[in-house]
């Protein structure tokens, strides 16, 4: 009998899927760290360490470091479990609203202390930018032609929308909005970054790592309330739209009104967005052979319309700078060679190590992926461009902050590159421990170059109430004379004076006139066109000026003894931190 033999019939497999856990952890800490809850309570056990670090912490006690002096163990504790926390959720693959926990309360820690911690706004320029606000609710416009503040009144973008946000908030000025703001940017700044890394890359682990380290290495401080800070935002969510793939028509009008918003809030802004967008277009990173023109057409037609009253006498100015390399730089370097402290210096290079590794580990993360192409290319080229804006400007002495501000998002990007494995797959042990010793080796840096000024940084409430009494009481068409611009000024009726900061008068005539300062102070309030005024000295502007070399010590100490024993001056008003004299015709007129 012959059998007959057909297809062999195949038993069909179960389909696999991921190996079964064992039934119980290899080791007991992994069942411990494995659960969610631990992660998920561990961000706030830090914030309730960093809380109880500060309690009872006071700012006047703060020293050359700034706010670091008032760290306590219990705060150093706070930052590592924080950071240690979120690494420890990356390497585990913890969800993404876990990590974005982590970050959010970190912000909250690092920018919201001070305003939580002094009561006051921060920063004498942020009050500057409250007067410009301060302006538009009265006025219910800007004036291009002005004689103080002109710029702002040209590139009015973010003082619009800081007015019109202060009028629907219902609060009488800016300044509690202004207090908040590092919070408020720092936030918006990491929704925009992850639209921004993300479309770079869908590797998640890429993205947070790079969130992490934005945070931890931009130490530069222009979140503050500024056009800057607005700008900044916007830049960012400009490059995040033109890293996705989307119809150019479809992309078109968000672009032009991102520009637009860009070009008429700030005046370094608009050349850092168009050099971005001519290196995308020319990568073909992005579609669309007319939106650098585009994006040109915008910013001129801005600069020759709504900021023609600052652009056309300024021109020969900014044409002076350009290609000025070294000029430009040392404007910069030129701030911080009068510091010569320790705790100064600690503060400077501190910031600037942190400036170097990052770079030395962004070059590394160049080197190890640079197999990805057009990746590393896109990257790396938005790293080098801000170089760009030292050739073209000096921007005050602050263009190599400015240009570390932009190159930060694409040097903290190409730090995580550095950490993942050369196939850009997982977070392995040996990825987080290097990342946890790269974060080691960049926060000290970070907390010295963020912290480290806020002594002058800082105003008391005596201060501030000083500063709001002479405002509010000088008549208008006054002489206000300050010992320094360090100091809350300019904040209300800011252009119905005249301003003199004693700190910038000429150096040889300030040694003669310090032979008698009070006779010539009233010399200066004698002046007919003037219709009064006061001299203001404060506690800030006395740190200010000592930090300095441009005045001998104790300058502005030997000026407030003077006025004090002088009998053309009498104290209008003072406080424990604060003092305003009057010149006494004023005083006896009033």
């Amino acid at each position: 009998m012959k059998l007959q033999h057909g297809p062999a019939v195949q038993t069909p497999r179960a389909p696999q899927g991921p190996p079964a856990s064992p039934a119980y952890p290899a080791h007991w800490w992994d069942a411990v760290f494995r659960r969610d809850t631990v992660f998920v309570a561990l961000p706030f056990v830090a914030a309730a360490l960093w809380t109880l670090g500060f309690r009872g912490a006071d700012p006047r006690n703060m020293g050359a470091l700034g706010l670091l002096d008032l760290f306590t163990p219990l705060t150093v504790l706070a930052l590592i479990l924080l950071l240690g926390g979120f690494l420890a959720s990356l390497h585990l693959h913890k969800p993404e609203w876990l990590l974005a926990t982590y970050l959010v309360v970190y912000i909250a820690l690092i920018h919201g202390t001070p305003p939580v911690l002094y009561g006051t706004l921060r920063y004498s320029w942020a009050y500057k930018h409250v007067g410009i606000v301060d302006y538009i609710m009265r006025n219910g416009s800007v004036d291009p032609g002005i004689g103080v503040g002109q710029i702002y009144h040209n590139w009015l973008g973010f003082f619009a929308g800081g007015a019109l946000l202060t009028e629907l908030s219902g609060q009488p000025d800016a300044l509690s909005i202004a207090s908040w703001a590092p919070v408020a940017f720092n936030l918006l700044n990491l929704v925009a970054l992850r639209f921004l890394f993300r479309g770079l890359t869908r590797n998640r682990t890429v993205v947070w790592m790079a969130l992490m380290f934005f945070l931890v290495i931009n130490w530069v401080g222009q979140d503050y309330y500024s056009p800057q800070a607005m700008a900044y935002l916007l830049y960012l969510g400009l490059i995040g739209l033109m890293l996705r793939r989307m119809k150019r028509r479809v992309m078109v009008v968000p672009f032009a009104v991102i520009v637009a918003a860009i070009a008429v809030s700030h005046q370094i802004t608009p050349m850092m967005m168009l050099l971005a967008v001519i290196a995308l277009v020319a990568l073909r990173r992005t579609p669309g052979w007319y939106l650098p023109w585009l994006a040109a057409a915008i910013i001129v037609a801005w600069a020759l319309t709504g900021a023609l009253s600052y652009t056309f006498p300024n021109l020969m100015d900014l044409i002076s700078q350009f290609g000025n390399v070294v000029g430009n730089a040392d404007q910069t370097l030129a701030k911080s060679s009068g510091q010569t402290s320790v705790g100064d210096l600690q503060v400077i290079w501190g910031g600037r190590m942190t400036v170097f590794v990052s770079g030395v580990v962004a070059l590394i993360g160049v080197w190890r992926q640079r197999r990805t192409g057009t990746l590393i290319l896109t990257t790396s080229t938005l790293m080098v461009l801000p170089g760009v804006l030292v050739l073209t400007t000096g921007f005050g002495g602050e263009v190599l902050f400015r240009a570390f501000l932009f190159a930060a998002p694409f040097i903290a990007f190409l730090q995580a590159q550095a950490c993942i494995p050369r196939n850009g797959r997982g977070f392995a042990v040996r990825s987080l421990v290097a990342a946890a010793i790269i974060t080691a080796m960049v926060l000290p840096g970070f907390l010295l170059g963020y912290y480290g000024k806020e002594r002058q940084n800082y105003f008391t409430p005596g201060e501030v109430a000083a500063s709001r009494w002479a405002y509010t009481h000088a008549a208008p068409h006054s002489l206000l004379v300050e010992g320094s611009t360090n100091y809350p000024g300019r904040f209300i009726d800011y252009e119905k004076f005249t301003y003199v900061s004693l700190d910038l008068e000429p150096g040889d005539s300030t040694k003669v006139w310090l032979k008698d300062p009070a006779a010539t102070l009233a010399g200066w309030f004698s002046d007919p066109k003037y219709a009064g005024g006061y001299v203001i000295i404060t506690r800030g502007q006395k740190i200010a000026v000592e930090s300095g070399e441009a005045m001998p010590p104790g300058f502005l100490d030997t000026i407030e003894e003077a006025l004090r024993r002088s009998k053309s001056f009498t104290v209008a008003y003072q406080t424990r931190d604060a003092t305003v004299f009057a010149p006494v015709q004023r005083a006896a007129g009033r």
